[in-house]
Order: C-alpha cells, then sequence, then structure tokens
C-alpha cells in the first residue's frame, strides 16, 4: 500500500526526508511532515511486504528540542514532547530541516 493512501482528506505533505534515514525506535523510517500529523513510515520485508507506520498529530505536540551529540560522525537529535515522547535521530542538516518545518506548525 503506497503512503499516499494513509493520508487523511484535506492533508498536504509539507517536508519530506529520504527514504529510511530517519531512526526511531531502533528502525529507519522516512519521515513526512504534513499539515496535520508527523508521519514516520517503512515498506519492511523481504517476500511479505508489510507497512510500518507511526502518526504523531502536530496539535499534540507541546515542546520540541534539537541538539547533536558526537564528535566525528554528528546525529542530530529532536526530542517532541507531547502525549508521548519522542527522539528522532538522522543526519544533522535533515534533522535541522525537520526541526524547522515542525517550528512552523506549533
Amino acid at each position: 500500500m503506497p503512503l499516499e493512501d494513509y493520508l487523511l482528506p484535506g492533508e498536504d505533505i509539507r517536508f519530506r526526508s529520504k527514504e529510511n534515514t530517519i531512526k526511531y525506535g531502533g528502525k529507519e523510517y522516512q519521515l513526512l511532515v504534513t499539515n496535520k500529523r508527523i508521519l514516520l513510515y517503512s515498506r519492511r520485508g523481504l517476500l511479505f511486504k508489510s507497512d510500518d507506520l507511526i502518526s504523531i498529530k502536530l496539535d499534540e505536540i507541546q515542546g520540541i528540542k534539537y541538539r547533536e551529540k558526537g564528535v566525528i560522525g554528528r546525529t542530530g537529535i529532536i526530542e517532541i514532547q507531547g502525549k508521548t515522547n519522542f527522539q528522532l535521530e538522522g543526519k544533522p542538516s535533515e534533522i535541522k530541516a525537520l526541526y524547522n518545518q515542525i517550528l512552523q506548525f506549533i
């Protein structure tokens, strides 16, 4: 099932990361920011494909924090506070772009 099938009516994609470059919970995802939600999406499996989707409503976000770690191989980290706390990791350039996109909506 393509990712577009998971979008709600009137939902527009505002930011899309490269394929499976954002880490959450030890797994890699493609991240999308829409005008209503943050979506973490991955298509998993070799023979039998299945979708792995995590959705966070933008209006549930109470706070967001950006930081970097590492000396040689830097990693960008976003911590999102809401009903549940999320920590997303990836390349600093992509994580900074994601951070700026989320700030526009909260």
